[in-house]
């Protein structure tokens, strides 16, 4: 049984628009010379598998002689492979540029079979004469014989041309073309009624609600189309990169228009793979640090690049895994991939459902700076830091690293690496904490760009050693029992193992006088000795137990 899905406001129509998808409008052939047929592209930016165009929906605005209204084209049942494409046209073969009688479509839309595959062209005219088609607003019309319009071109000021794509009722590519220096969708639309939209076979019925289009993000071209002319992307899927056709930048149903590089796009992503052995594999590590808000989610696609042409994207290379930040400190993400000595591919998804970029991440067989050591000692009101690193010619300078928490780290100096080969040895002096503690650890830059960190360091201030934190049980079995003088003031508490890592953390209620507390410790917390750490806002207090 159908659903019903009804857009109901702008607020929706705008989540709708970010709904993550695999295929978007990738080439529009709306002004077919004489003798020409129309046809439009869709691309599958699916990193795996196949998709069905069966729940797509393609609505296209008309405005004839004071008539106004949409094509709605049901697609049909059927599928379009990964990082492949889909075409439907007004006949077949078909006709349109300098080509005669090609057969790259994948169906007809005034085919009678259309119906019989679970798809369906109509044209719905503004208008209540009829209330019982299903349309209040609107009556369904005849379409002529061999229909070569559906792309309606319109004359006066805006876009020329304004094409909706659907996904199960959302929202997923909007193109107006011809705009006159507008990128906004016409006000007359944002102005029509709702229109319902009657879906075959088991997709879901939804209905269209135009108020908020004028403010939705859209992908555009300021030129109009001319004669045996239309709209391209300049590359397969690619992000505002539609472009009008013309006799240097051809249509090409069913086949690229090219492949993306990592110099395209709005979003900055950093990689480096760490290079492991035949059995183990290699990893390739990889995050957005930079992008407009908008972009997100952002789909990470990763891809090993064995296919027929090195460093771009084809259909022959093999894919890996996708990971998506939703936000931008999602990241980073880590995924092994064989055969270990293999370049890597990484495709950049927005959440409009086209790609931003292809990163291209070299194999190579890189050396890293190796850290022997990181050790250091508290002498009345400084704290000394030394390390020793082998492989010493590989790095290019050490940042050491602060914080109080032991999530939150600052930076408290750099040291640039001597150059010498092999062994070296650093030191670092810096004050001790005042009060509460001092977590230190080093950021380890690589010649390569490659970056890596130590383990970490504790060091208590001296006040902090003697203050009015009490540990009842210690050692500690599966509870941890406190007792402290507060002022209070809301606690904060911290617990971490003698390396840094935090293992509890969380926010604790007093009054003022004596508090008593008893926690429970983190089931699979290993034995060893560990530091809590209590801070009213204005003091700060420590304790060691043991973990039995």
């Amino acid at each position: 049984m159908k659903q019903l899905f009804t857009l109901l406001t702008a607020v929706c129509l705008f989540v709708c628009e970010k709904a993550n998808t695999q295929a978007v409008l990738n080439e529009l052939y709306t002004d077919p010379g004489a003798g020409k047929h129309e046809f439009f592209e869709l691309y599958n930016t699916n990193p795996s598998g196949s998709f069905s165009v069966n729940n797509l929906t393609m609505v296209t605005f008309f405005d004839i002689s004071g008539q106004r209204g949409f094509y709605v084209l049901d697609l049909p049942n059927m599928s379009v492979a990964s990082r492949d494409f889909f075409v439907g046209s007004a006949a077949i073969p078909f006709n349109y540029q300098s080509h005669t009688n090609s057969t790259a479509s994948d169906f007809n839309w005034n085919d009678a079979a259309l119906l019989t595959n679970q798809g369906y062209l109509k044209k719905w005219v503004q208008g209540v004469a009829n209330p019982f088609d299903g349309n209040l607003f609107y009556d369904q019309a005849a379409l002529p014989a061999n229909f070569n319009d559906f792309f309606y071109r319109r004359s006066g000021s805006g876009a020329s041309y304004s094409i909706f794509l659907y996904n199960n009722g959302q929202l997923i590519n909007t193109f107006i073309g011809g705009t006159g220096g507008s990128s906004t969708v016409l006000t007359v639309i944002v102005n029509m009624p709702p229109l319902f939209v009657d879906m075959s076979g088991a997709s879901p019925d939804f209905t269209i609600t135009f108020t908020g289009y004028g403010s939705l993000p859209v992908e555009s071209v300021t030129q109009d189309a001319g004669s045996d002319n239309g709209y391209i992307r300049a590359m397969d899927g690619a992000c505002a990169t539609w472009d009008k056709s013309s006799s240097s930048s051809q249509h090409t149903p069913k086949a690229s228009n090219g492949s993306l590089t990592a110099s395209a796009g709005s979003v900055s992503v950093s990689a480096a793979i760490s290079r492991g052995t035949a059995a183990a594999g290699s990893t390739v590590n990889y995050d957005v640090v930079a992008a407009p808000a908008s972009y997100f989610p952002i789909e990470l696609q990763v891809y090993t690049d064995v296919g027929a042409t090195s460093g771009k994207l084809d259909p022959t290379d093999a894919y890996v895994e996708s990971n998506t930040e939703n936000v931008i400190s999602n990241g980073p993400f880590y995924t092994k991939f064989y055969p270990y000595t293999a370049h890597v591919l990484i495709a950049v998804k927005t959440s409009a459902g086209c790609l931003d970029k292809i990163l291209f991440i070299p194999n190579a067989l890189v050396l890293s700076v190796k850290m022997i050591s990181f050790t250091g000692s508290q002498d009345k009101d400084l704290v000394t830091l030394e390390w020793k690193a082998e492989a010493n010619e590989e790095a290019s300078r050490f940042e050491i690293q602060k914080s109080t928490n032991g999530i939150d780290f600052s930076s408290g100096g750099m040291i640039t690496a001597t150059g010498k080969t092999g062994y070296e040895e650093y030191s670092f002096t810096t004050p001790a904490p005042g009060a509460g503690k001092a977590i230190y650890r080093l950021r380890i830059f690589n010649k390569t760009g490659k970056v890596e960190y130590s383990s970490s360091l504790i060091f208590e201030s001296k006040e902090d050693q003697e203050n009015s934190l009490t540990i009842l049980n210690n050692p500690v079995s599966d509870k941890l029992n406190l007792r402290f003088e507060s002022s209070g003031r809301e606690i904060d508490l911290l617990v971490a193992d003698m390396s840094g890592r935090v293992v509890i953390q969380q926010k604790l209620s007093s009054t003022k006088g004596t508090n008593s507390w008893s926690l429970p410790v983190p089931v699979g917390m290993k034995s060893g000795t560990y530091i809590v750490a209590l801070s009213d806002g204005t003091r700060h207090y420590s304790a060691k137990f043991i973990k039995q």
